[in-house]
């Protein structure tokens, strides 16, 4: 299957091409821009085709790649998104072909660099993608996602575990652990950190079948 057109200003562009939707197919020739969540997420062992796809001024990542799934990627352009270009989770290996990915924010990475708490630039509304910790200590489990920050500042001489490189909101930050965040200002009220299983808050998916 092919799909072009327009995908601009939703909460997710291509929304989780997951295994129900889109195995396989081919989407090629897409402007896909200005969406809140990432530009396109590919999930749950999709094998999609992107060629020719400009991706850009996203207000998360341009492209996600998680949870055992995996794309080829050719001749995309992916440029001035705020998180990163292509973000890629654990295990995750995409054959990547003449892309240009190039002028993104790296948002992600420059907040890390900066100590901050990942919550700060996501708040529970987006899931930037990057290193996410347990810590036994506090009998957090590995559905509570602590950034690195976190763990180097709140959770400091704990007992802790690196879960995965993947996409989170942090539950620290948050303020949904029992321990205050030293990094944050006053904690929200929300409970529960699900990772790419957490649905955007509008769902407009292009199906591939």
């Amino acid at each position: 299957a092919k799909h072009r057109g327009d995908k601009q200003g939703q909460t997710t562009g291509l929304s989780r091409l997951h295994r129900s939707q889109c195995v396989t197919g081919i989407l090629e020739e897409n402007d896909i821009f200005q969406n809140a969540q990432a530009g396109v997420l590919i999930s749950t062992q999709s094998q999609p085709s992107l060629r020719r796809n400009r991706i850009f001024d996203g207000l998360a990542a341009g492209l996600e790649i998680t949870n055992n799934a995996t794309a080829t990627l050719e001749e995309n352009k992916i440029f001035n998104n705020k998180f990163g270009g292509l973000c890629l989770a654990s295990g995750v290996n995409p054959i990547l072909k003449d892309n240009i990915i190039t002028g993104n924010h790296n948002m992600v990475e420059k907040a890390v660099d900066s100590g901050q708490c990942l919550y700060k630039i996501s708040s529970c509304t987006s899931f930037p993608m990057h290193d996410f910790y347990r810590c036994r200590t506090c009998n957090t489990t590995d559905r509570n996602a602590i950034c690195v920050n976190c763990i180097k500042n709140c959770h400091a001489g704990h007992d802790v575990e690196f879960i995965r490189h993947d996409r989170f909101f942090c539950d620290c930050g948050a303020g949904t652990l029992n321990n205050q965040c030293k990094l944050q200002g006053e904690p929200t009220q929300d409970t529960d950190t699900l990772y790419d299983s957490a649905a955007p808050m509008e769902s407009h998916t292009l199906r591939v079948n």
